[in-house]
């Protein structure tokens, strides 16, 4: 493989893409993932990856066409990269398939007929004829279509979203739905083999450091405004306090994910009374309860030791996070036989008034989805939504709202005067916002 960053401006985050075939970062020209360094790697004759990629705490990987493939293969010999977030884009890990990839005879066709003009024509069909040709001639490409061809089905890995072109020429749609039902979460997009990047990437990548900003920015003012974050907490403990006892061990090692303001830890701390209670936020809060600790709570779990924490508590943080299911999987590793995950975080319906308005939402997470993500050896004790609408005298009231508990932590490309006018209004003129609220418990195994 060959790589290329397009943004290189030592970001300790990296969005790291695997090209389609016979494209390379060419393609993806004028991309912008804030926070983020990004690279591309194309070229799979040969899956060695030519950086060791030392410097980054977290990578998203988004994969596309053949990368997905190529991805696949890769992450399953190189497990110990810092990988949250996964997205396959138009692909399959079975790309060869009559039901679950390209049908087998339009692939042999390809491959069997490659020419120039045939690879022009191939791109033309994939909706990229104005994307500049890769560096690599048509014998190369033909090279790694047969040895694609020739390797089968790539090892299967964690997949968080699937992207799915509704007009995909290459990989039939109702295959990639086929491939994809029941092992990730399928988004569908309009558009050819070639998708809007941009588009992918402001819907499904966190921009962590704008959240740090706007939570800072809120945070003299969010005890005032964070009634329902406040509600939340006191449900979640009661949930969690039925579970407790299982625990079974004294003294407790806790770790606290998003500790804030303190909603959560206060409710907790004082009858669950851990020997050692740690406290992650990506500020600076002090706090009477434990050890604090600034950090991003969804890489900083990569360090802790196997078996190490009896609990691990999270209220309203996790949507923040990018990958929910890569953050349960090394809870998993780092809980103690018998420990307990308990967290709350945010479903589909959260915000859907400033949806409608035209504002992008955050990848909010259905139960049917926690369902599906439940790590091996954990056991989902507890699992519910819940709804709570707040009514504000108008729109603008809405957004003043979010700016005073930080919790508008996305850049909307949406002007703020469009918003306003487009905002849903009830019968009765005012403006209301919705909270999707999912709480869950799992339990590992003893």
């Amino acid at each position: 493989m060959q790589i290329e960053y397009i943004v290189r401006e030592d970001n300790t985050r990296l969005l790291l893409i695997f090209a389609g075939w016979s494209t390379d970062a060419s393609a993806f020209g004028g991309l912008v993932c804030p926070g983020y360094d990004v690279a591309v790697l194309s070229g799979y004759t040969d899956l060695s990856v030519p950086d060791d990629f030392s410097g980054y705490s977290e990578i998203v990987v988004m994969a596309w066409s053949l990368g997905v493939w190529a991805a696949s293969n890769v992450l399953a010999r190189y497990r110990k990269l810092p990988v949250t977030l996964t997205v396959a884009v138009n692909g399959t890990e079975t790309p060869v398939s009559d039901t679950e990839g390209i049908p087998e005879r339009i692939y042999r066709s390809t491959l069997d007929g490659l020419t120039a003009q045939s690879l022009l024509k191939f791109r033309r069909r994939m909706g990229g004829g104005d994307l500049p040709l890769p560096s690599r001639s048509v014998d190369e490409l033909g090279d790694e279509l047969a040895v694609v061809l020739a390797a089968g089905a790539a090892a299967g890995i964690r997949w968080d979203r699937a992207v799915i072109s509704d007009n995909d020429m290459i990989f039939p749609p109702d295959n990639q739905r086929c491939a994809w039902q029941g092992r990730a979460d399928i988004l569908e997009m309009t558009g050819a083999h070639v998708p809007d990047w941009q588009r992918i990437v402001d819907a499904l990548v966190i921009n962590k450091p704008l959240v740090g900003r706007r939570f800072a920015r809120g945070l003299q003012t969010y005890m005032s405004e964070a009634d329902v974050q406040i509600r939340i907490a006191e449900h979640l403990w009661s949930m969690c306090r039925k579970h407790c006892g299982s625990l079974n061990k004294t003294p407790l090692s806790v770790l606290e994910i998003g500790y804030g303001n303190g909603a959560m830890t206060r409710l907790y701390a004082p009858e669950l009374r851990p020997k050692r209670l740690v406290l992650w936020d990506i500020l600076d809060i002090p706090s009477p309860f434990g050890e604090t600790a600034i950090c991003d709570g969804e890489t900083a779990i990569m360090e802790l030791a196997p078996d190490s924490v009896d609990m691990i508590i999270s209220a309203s943080t996790v949507q923040w996070f990018n990958s929910l299911s890569g953050f349960l999987e090394r809870c998993a590793g780092v809980l103690a036989p018998g420990g307990l995950v308990v967290i709350s975080s945010f479903g589909p319906q959260t915000f859907h008034e400033l949806t409608e308005a035209g504002v992008t939402p955050l990848p909010y997470i259905s139960l049917e989805s926690i369902r599906r993500i439940v790590p091996a050896g954990m056991e989902l004790l507890e699992l519910h939504e819940g709804i709570i609408t707040k009514v504000f005298s108008s729109p603008i009231d809405v957004i003043r709202h979010l700016r005073s508990t930080g919790v508008n932590g996305r850049k909307s490309s949406v002007p703020l005067t469009k918003i306003l006018t487009s905002y849903p209004l009830r019968s009765d003129g005012r403006a209301a916002l919705t909270y999707n609220p999912v709480y869950f418990i799992l339990r590992k195994s003893q």
